[in-house]
């Protein structure tokens, strides 16, 4: 089994080079299933049905979220009733989103899970605890591969759940730093991990922001409105390869320059 996952795609300079770039990484790594983190598709701020739509149509088969999954009001029912949308399932059970997807693709099955971590993060349920009882009510259901985007702040809490579900899943993928890091491998038991994908949008920024509005606060400490950059368009992602067993034997980084640039909106 063969699998791209798109790390945090932040706003319209994200989805369109997650959108040029697909169909040349569709030819050279050839997946069965295509994934991407999409909590910042709207302007860096939660999704709409506008924005996720093309994704969809272009073969993207699942994306994640995380805290800022919400961020938007007028989307809380399409998260709710689109079940490609997959939630961080230790939040409560009353969030609008799906805990848990399954994919299916040409007679292949893929189980999709979303944490978020809680080091310097919103509230949420301890993520340990919760892949645990996932794990304890699923081990014995369908048998098929499943990967996990941890969705975190602290290196070292994504870094424990790695060894804490090595054996267990196929992939823990970290995502919410927006910084591509260069850890990927394979644990001792046939789990991939990477600390964090990175960010699928303008990398001329401060994590998808203007450059100069964060500068400027960062000296002045006078808050800014935020605008989304549509400068150095570049996509993070990994490639991931299963075995027949659902153990990953492969895990590469993908990271691509995309020419031109985008209108930030």
């Amino acid at each position: 089994m063969r699998i791209i996952f798109f790390g945090d795609v932040y706003g319209k300079a994200g989805r369109e080079a997650l959108l040029s770039s697909l169909p040349g990484l569709k030819d050279e790594f050839r997946p069965d299933f295509i994934l991407a983190n999409a909590e910042n598709l709207a302007d860096g701020k939660g999704l709409t049905e506008k924005t996720l739509y093309p994704l969809l149509q272009a073969g993207v088969h699942a994306v994640t979220g995380g805290n800022h999954l919400w961020d938007r009001a007028e989307s809380l029912s399409y998260i709710a009733n689109q079940n490609k949308i997959i939630k961080p399932r230790n939040y409560p059970e009353i969030t609008p989103g799906n805990p848990y997807g399954v994919l299916e693709n040409e007679g292949l099955k893929l189980g999709i899970i979303s944490l978020c971590g809680q080091i310097y993060m919103p509230p949420c349920d301890n993520p340990f605890t919760s892949l645990q009882n996932f794990w304890d009510h699923q081990k014995d259901k369908e048998d098929m591969p499943i990967i996990l985007d941890i969705h975190a702040e602290s290196t070292s809490e994504k870094r424990a759940l790695g060894w804490f579900a090595d054996g267990k899943l196929a992939a823990v993928l970290g995502t919410h730093t927006h910084i591509q890091t260069a850890d990927e491998e394979i644990l001792p038991q046939g789990t991939a991990y990477i600390t964090d994908i990175g960010m699928t949008g303008s990398h001329d920024s401060v994590i998808g922001v203007r450059k100069e509005i964060i500068v400027n606060k960062l000296i002045s400490c006078i808050p800014s409105r935020y605008e989304s950059s549509h400068l150095g368009l570049q996509v993070n992602a990994v490639f991931l390869e299963l075995d027949n067993q659902g153990k990953a034997c492969k895990i590469e980084r993908i990271r691509r320059i995309i020419e031109g640039e985008t209108n930030a909106e």
